[in-house]
């Protein structure tokens, strides 16, 4: 083969070889469109508190207390980082897959302690939304506990509601609704715990004067038997304590929230709105 004819070869491969690669690359932007720039699946974190805790006096930080000073910290890193905070009608809608802004939070108060009401003035400068889950027998049983007048008062503000913890909150090992259902607690059986459903239900609703649709399983303790249950006792939807981020599509009847330990720093909150894990500080800090 003469030289002028391998040239003329070797460009046609060349053209070839080009044109190939351009398909290649063209068939892969068809099946991986701007993955680099997509924005991130929709994902929703619950905050649980329980006690705020104000000044030097009362219970340690810890798992169910937090003081007042490392709460306004948290809520002060969430509005500054644009977080919008939802009800739980919006937690539902956004189950459903409802469009939100792509920052969203929700901020809960288990047991309904008369701390909590430490953390009314902080919410209310940024305007942030929360659920507030009481104990019906708890309620007005001593000065730890919010009153109902307290309670009807809090739940006039369109940003606050309150809704089902149960009756009495079993929460002890060997003493929870799980057991009670099974038959492994003395003296409690299937109809205590349907009692504990239905009663705080409608006690709610009586105080409060609206429907109470939405239940917080003590302690987080449930299984399916109480999930059935509490369906036919009218709940819509239910928070448990499974600890993880929630996501469109997710299980209304199964909403991950996780507790905020008040031994926790700024930066194990920070991480925990990155993917909604509980971190149990003081194993960390040991």
């Amino acid at each position: 083969m003469s030289m002028r004819r391998q040239a003329t070869v070797l460009r046609s491969y060349c053209r070839s070889l080009g044109a190939a690669l351009l398909a290649v690359a063209l068939s892969c932007l068809m099946i991986w469109p701007a993955a680099a720039g997509a924005p991130p699946a929709p994902a929703l974190p619950i905050l649980v508190y329980h006690q705020i805790r104000v000044g030097p006096d009362g219970p340690p930080d810890g798992e169910t207390v937090i003081s007042y000073e490392r709460f306004s910290v948290d809520m002060e890193y969430l509005h500054d980082q644009g977080y919008v905070t939802l009800d739980m009608d919006e937690v539902v809608q956004f189950l459903q897959g409802e469009r939100f802004p792509p920052k969203v939070v929700a901020i809960h108060f288990d047991d309904g302690w008369q701390s909590a009401i430490n953390a009314v003035p902080v919410l209310d400068r940024y305007g942030f939304k929360a659920t507030f889950w009481v104990i019906g027998t708890s309620v007005g049983s001593d000065a730890s506990f919010m009153d109902w007048p307290l309670l009807q008062d809090l739940d006039k503000n369109p940003n606050f509601e309150i809704y089902s913890h149960t009756m009495t909150h079993p929460y002890e090992d060997g003493d929870t609704l799980v057991d009670w259902v099974a038959g492994k607690t003395p003296g409690k059986s299937a109809t205590d715990a349907r009692w504990e459903l239905t009663e705080s239900k409608r006690l709610l609703e009586e105080k409060l004067g609206h429907p109470v649709p939405y239940l917080a399983w003590p302690a987080g303790v449930f299984d399916d038997v109480l999930v059935e249950m509490a369906r036919q006792a009218g709940y819509t939807a239910l928070v448990t304590v499974v600890d993880t981020m929630n996501h469109p599509g997710d299980d209304p009847l199964r909403i991950h929230r996780t507790t905020i330990n008040g031994v926790c720093d700024e930066r194990a909150f920070r991480d925990i709105m990155a993917d909604g894990a509980y971190r149990d500080c003081v194993r960390l800090f040991k």
